[in-house]
């Protein structure tokens, strides 16, 4: 696998922790989703399963549910800046923190190339990360989504990849989350003029 492609996929990634537009974001996990995709289809001479696989997840992942979160960030736009959003330097300081522990605790999972191993157990924190210090609801959904792209970045690089059916089935629950998370975001927007998942702290039964 290329350089350019580890690179792609990490800095994207990196984006999504300090951008402040939700639709710059949208538009960077995007160019993830795409770049991994075209990857798989570069690797699937030969295979058609796997490039049939590969195209369904480009077509899902690079192009419905970008254009679906898309869609909701046009029916639910921001009166101002959220005040959980003004720390990027602060934000980009923990994700790397966190990444970089994670792959200097994690174990040999035995990709042939160590510089995709830790890129990939890179994207799995970073999601995380993304889903723990961003507030939007439509970022938290991207988290999501950079995760399953650090899963599908190892599937790549592992030396059978991963069999068709949990690809499809990751496909299909990211399809779901993403959907709620849209439906989600819309309705704290609709209640309290703002997608700001922290003032759901302020509900009492």
């Amino acid at each position: 696998m290329s350089h350019a492609v580890i690179w792609i996929v990490g800095l994207s990634a990196l984006g999504v922790v300090v951008v402040r537009r939700r639709s710059v974001a949208i538009a960077l996990v995007g160019l993830q989703s795409l770049v991994l995709g075209a990857q798989a289809i570069s690797q699937a001479a030969g295979a058609s399963t796997v490039l049939l696989v590969a195209g369904i997840v480009l077509v899902a992942k690079a192009i419905a549910l970008p254009a679906l979160l898309a869609a909701v960030v046009s029916r639910t736009r921001e009166p101002g800046r959220m005040a959980s959003e003004r720390h990027p330097l602060a934000r980009l300081t923990v994700a790397l923190a966190v990444a970089l522990a994670v792959v200097a605790l994690m174990p040999d999972i035995g990709l042939a190339q160590v510089a995709v191993e830790h890129t990939a157990v890179g994207l799995v924190a970073l999601g995380i990360a993304i889903a723990v210090v961003r507030r939007p609801a439509v970022f938290q959904a991207l988290g999501f989504l950079v995760v399953e792209n650090g899963i599908y970045l190892a599937a790549l690089a592992a030396p059978k990849g991963f069999p068709v059916f949990i690809e499809l089935g990751l496909v299909f629950d990211l399809v779901v989350v993403v959907s709620v998370a849209g439906a989600f975001s819309a309705k704290i927007h609709e209640e309290f003029g703002t997608g700001d998942t922290s003032l759901l702290g302020d509900l009492r039964d």
